[in-house]
This record gives structure tokens, sequence and C-alpha cells, in this order.
């Protein structure tokens, strides 16, 4: 395990040298208000795999450090924790706002019904294939993403990922993306 770590560090340094890089890139395909800026203010506040159980907690943590806003986007999402977090968040006045991908709805009975009940708005975005983003932006400067579905699976049986980032500038270009996928979905 300690000789994974710095072996670890060094691939995540790597992998945001490259997303610099492309970010700075104005020709890269498919981005949308390519701003230089987005990359240049990013503070990694967290690197976490799963399993071990228990990366979660970050998340949950995030979303009750939350101050005014929360925005989702989830292929799948199952997980209790994190759902109860999103209800607290928004019984404390933050706005929170749920897109699902529109046929990962039927696994996700328990937690729509955990963000219905807190009167959380929900959309699902059934424009794509898959909907496969797997997003929070939190108080216009917190990013969380990675592989790793808001599902208890992704908690305990998966192999995966997910980075929670601070930056003004990249929780913008993730907003845009979120009021694009939100405006087309219902």
């Amino acid at each position: 395990m300690k000789k994974t770590l710095p072996i670890a560090l060094i691939l995540l340094c790597l992998t945001l040298f490259q997303v610099v890089s492309l970010m700075r890139d104005k020709s890269d395909v498919g981005r949308v208000n390519a701003t230089p800026a987005a990359a240049q203010t990013v503070q990694v506040l967290g690197v976490y795999f799963s399993p071990p159980a228990g990366s979660a907690q970050a998340i949950v943590r995030a979303i009750d450090e939350s101050r005014h806003e929360i925005l989702v986007q989830a292929y799948s999402f199952t997980h209790n924790a994190i759902a109860q977090a999103l209800a607290r968040a928004q019984a404390r006045g933050v706005s929170v706002k749920v897109l699902l991908d529109q046929k990962s709805d039927s696994g996700n009975h328990y937690v729509i019904g955990v963000l219905n009940q807190a009167n959380i708005e929900m959309r699902e975005d059934g424009k794509h294939a898959i909907a496969h983003n797997k997003v929070m932006v939190i108080d216009d400067e917190v990013v969380i993403t990675g592989s790793f579905n808001f599902t208890n699976s992704a908690e305990t049986r998966n192999a995966e990922n997910f980075l929670i980032l601070k930056s003004a500038d990249l929780a913008h270009e993730y907003k845009l993306q979120w009021q694009l996928h939100w405006g087309h979905s219902g």
C-alpha cells in the first residue's frame, strides 16, 4: 500500500497535467466555452478509490459543508448516505438539483423517494444513449467527478475512483455542461 500511494500520486499528477494541457488547447473537440484559465487554479481536495468501502463519506462531507447550491449528474444513484446528505442540504436551504439518466431510474426507487420527500428538483436526461456523467458541482467552486457512480456497489464491490477538486473556473465549466443537459431533460 505504501509503495502504491506515490505511484498513484505520480499518475494523478500526470493526468492533471494532461487535463491542463487539453483545457488550454482551444481547438479541443467537444469543448464548450473553452477557457485557458479553467485549469490554472485547481486544488485537489481528495483522491479516492474503492474498494475499500468508506470513500463515499468524503462526498457526504462535501455535501454537508455546502452553503448555497449542489448540482448533481448521476448515471445511477442508489447510495443512501449520499441521498440523505442531499436531503439535509435541501432542508437547511441549499438549492439541490439532481439530473439522472432516464434509463437508470428503475434501480433508483429508494433514492428517488428520499429526494422527492425532500422536495429536491429532479429531471431525467433521455437525449443520449447513456447519460453517463457522475458529477457534483458544489457552491460554484467544488467539483466531484470520476468513475464513481453514487451507488452502494461503487462503494463496496466495484473498482471505482473520484476526485474532489476546488476551482471556481473548473466548477464554472462543469456547471455550464450541467445546465446544457438540464435544459434538454424532462
